[in-house]
């Protein structure tokens, strides 16, 4: 039971670690990136600043990418 418990402690971790943004800045208008406006892209989590970005960014996330640190 505690090798169990362990293992699904660990595994939560993981999952909150990896859900972080990879970016601070909104890559498609440069302004502060909101963590609760968020896409994935190439296995990353990239925060917008706001619906209108995240639109564009899905369009043509290759635009951006650059822009992602």
């Amino acid at each position: 039971m505690k090798t169990l418990f362990s293992v699904l402690a660990l595994s939560a971790i993981a999952s909150f670690a990896s859900a972080e943004p990879a970016n601070k800045e909104c890559p498609v208008s440069g302004k502060p990136a909101k963590a609760s406006v968020t896409t994935t892209h190439n296995g990353k989590e990239v925060a917008l600043c706001c619906n209108n970005c995240k639109a564009k960014f899905e369009a043509d996330p290759a635009k951006y990418e650059k822009k992602i640190k």
